[in-house]
């Protein structure tokens, strides 16, 4: 599946860009951003099998997963995560465009949260 796939690209970026010292702190505002990505194409992934349709703008990642949400498309442990793609469309202009400046904690935090969401997405999709 070509979302998934490019969400673990993503994700990979991510994970080299926080962990790449040659570079300033700025790799972590730029790993959080990849990150973003990596979450929204995850969660594409879930909206193309069972919607069949993936979201238009960033914005629309958490109502379409909400969309899944009540149809019963997505187990109730996972439902939580819509909290996950609020915050990251919520903020992902402030990283992509506005280059706000974080932390290495908070940069890994959001590499371990989207981590973690792709893994129950591959759960969801028997992958």
């Amino acid at each position: 599946m070509r979302e998934l796939e490019e969400a673990g690209s993503w994700l990979e970026a991510a994970k080299f860009t926080l962990e790449n010292t040659a570079r300033g702190s700025e790799r972590f505002t730029t790993a959080v951003a990849q990150a973003i990505h990596a979450l929204i194409r995850a969660n594409d992934a879930l909206t193309v099998r069972f919607l069949r349709k993936r979201s238009s703008r960033h914005e629309d990642a958490a109502a379409l997963f909400g969309d899944l949400v009540r149809q019963n498309k997505i187990p109730a442990p996972f439902a939580s995560q819509r909290k996950l793609l609020v915050r990251a469309s919520a903020e992902k202009s402030k990283y992509d465009y506005k280059g706000v400046a974080v932390g290495k904690d908070e940069a890994a935090r959001w590499i371990r949260d989207t981590a973690e969401f792709i893994v129950g997405v591959k759960q969801i999709l028997g992958i």
